[in-house]
């Protein structure tokens, strides 16, 4: 019995917990001498117990053991110094602390170092917390977000549109929006989703195009710990587990190559995926919406688009007509937004009968979305003197913008090719040269270019492909 309680004295237990630690435990004396080490200092430092006491900082720092100390710090500011050690090599977190004896004067200087694979983990426990931060923050943001899903309307379609979406959310299949570009697809989707029973859950906004094909399993289905190099420690929650229990929104499907297709159509058909890195399918419940400004049915035929996927989430299809085929709604479009941004910006504008008159006049190949843009910035430029709105000019501007954009388009038309061709050979030097024009008119953005010229991606590449011959980037010799 008391040699048990020798052997588990204070002066024992504080030897062996020294001794033990994790970190790297050092004491040195009032002249910088090492009085006390521990096994991880004396493993961190590659030296035995032996070869460390009694030398000091300046010594190992001299036989390029440290590259600097907080030891050395501590004495001269008589202070607690806290900084980055390079001890072989390695950096590691290092905390000095001096003791005084009741005179004042230094006694010694207790150090911890803290090991570098402790910091290497911290660093990468931020990193996720940091992202999950950024993941349940764009959750609450879609949250918050989802309560600007009012569709504001006059005109006859666009009420039946609304009636027919307000039906339409009480079930759980699959939509399909089809319409141009601008028309307020986004926003159809978020009132289908905040008519539904998944209104409380979140609403999840996915551009198609935006994904690179590398990175669409990881973004979608999510990976696990140690899936890849430079993966999460703790692994990343994809798109379709941020949307569980809520709505998923696929906008710009028409832009999704042929191998992401056949990945979502594996989750559309079973609703489980596997993520990146995982051999245990996980299942999720999600709506999916999607919405293209594309002909997804021609897309079928000229095999760029999967039949079999495009029939999975054609199940409800709304066609959402141009703004410019349904002006009854522009003044109460422009109405709302007026109010919406005299309220952002402390103004009192209003839209007076000959700025409707412009607006009616107008085309908007933009849709709602050129809509709201001119609407914010007549709203925010009109001077504090002023309530109406500066339209007349910033609509002429908007017109000789794009008057100026089709002659530059127009005057770097390609030049006919050679008369001698037939045909089948004309039209087929021609499409590659004005494919050509296209694209360096796009700065050579490839998707941008196909974007324009009506096309899939896929069929962009296919047709780059089949460039033969002389440059098509110059134009044709005519005198040939």
């Amino acid at each position: 019995m008391n040699e048990k309680k020798l052997k588990y004295s204070k002066n024992y237990l504080y030897e062996k917990i020294i001794k033990e630690s994790f970190d790297a435990l050092c004491v040195t004396d009032s002249e910088g001498r090492f009085i006390i080490v521990n096994t991880a200092t004396c493993d961190s430092m590659g030296l035995s117990e032996e070869e460390i006491l009694g030398k000091t900082p300046e010594e190992l720092i001299g036989r390029s053991i440290y590259g600097n100390s907080t030891i050395l710090e501590a004495m001269k500011t008589k202070k607690t110094v806290t900084g980055l050690v390079n001890v072989r090599g390695v950096y590691r977190l290092s905390t000095s602390v001096p003791c005084f004896d009741d005179q004042g004067n230094l006694e010694f200087v207790m150090t911890n170092n803290r090991a570098d694979m402790v910091m290497d983990e911290f660093a990468r426990q931020l990193s996720y917390e940091q992202e999950q931060h950024a993941h349940y923050k764009n959750i609450t943001d879609y949250l918050y977000t989802s309560n600007d899903n009012e569709m504001v309307c006059t005109s006859a379609k666009m009420h039946s549109i609304r009636q027919e979406c307000a039906t339409i959310a009480l079930a759980d299949s699959s939509v399909m929006l089809v319409g141009e570009s601008g028309v307020g697809k986004e926003l159809i989707a978020k009132f289908i989703h905040s008519k539904s029973s998944r209104s409380t859950q979140p609403f999840i906004p996915v551009n198609c195009s935006a994904i690179p094909p590398e990175l669409f399993e990881s973004e979608f289905f999510g990976y696990r710990p140690g899936a890849f190099t430079g993966a999460n420690a703790k692994g990343k929650a994809g798109l379709l587990q941020m949307a569980h229990k809520g709505t998923l929104f696929l906008d710009e499907l028409g832009e999704l190559p042929l191998l992401m297709q056949s990945k979502l159509l594996r989750f559309v058909e079973s609703g489980e995926f596997y993520p990146v890195g995982s051999s245990k399918a996980e299942k999720v419940d999600v709506r999916i919406i999607t919405a293209t400004n594309r002909n997804l049915l021609q897309m079928v035929n000229e095999k760029t688009f999967r039949g079999d996927l495009y029939y999975r989430l054609h199940v409800l299809p709304i066609h959402i007509p141009a703004l410019r085929d349904r002006p009854e709604d522009i003044e109460s479009i422009s109405k709302y937004y007026v109010n919406r941004y005299n309220q952002k910006y402390c103004k009192r504008t209003f839209l007076s009968a000959s700025n409707l008159q412009l607006l009616l006049d107008y085309s908007w190949p933009g849709n709602v979305r050129e809509l709201r843009n001119i609407i914010e910035r007549a709203v925010l430029i009109c001077p504090p003197d002023h309530r109406e709105l500066p339209l007349a000019s910033m609509l002429r501007q908007e017109w000789n913008s794009r008057s100026a954009d089709l002659s530059c388009s127009s005057s770097a038309a390609p030049a006919l090719p050679p008369l001698d061709l037939t045909l089948s050979e004309a039209t087929e030097q021609f499409e590659q040269q004005y494919i050509q024009a296209v694209i360096q008119q796009k700065g050579g953005q490839l998707s941008a270019a196909a974007k324009s010229l009506g096309v899939h991606r896929t069929t962009l590449y296919r047709k780059k492909a089949k460039e033969k011959g002389p440059d098509l980037s110059k134009p044709f010799d005519t005198d040939r």
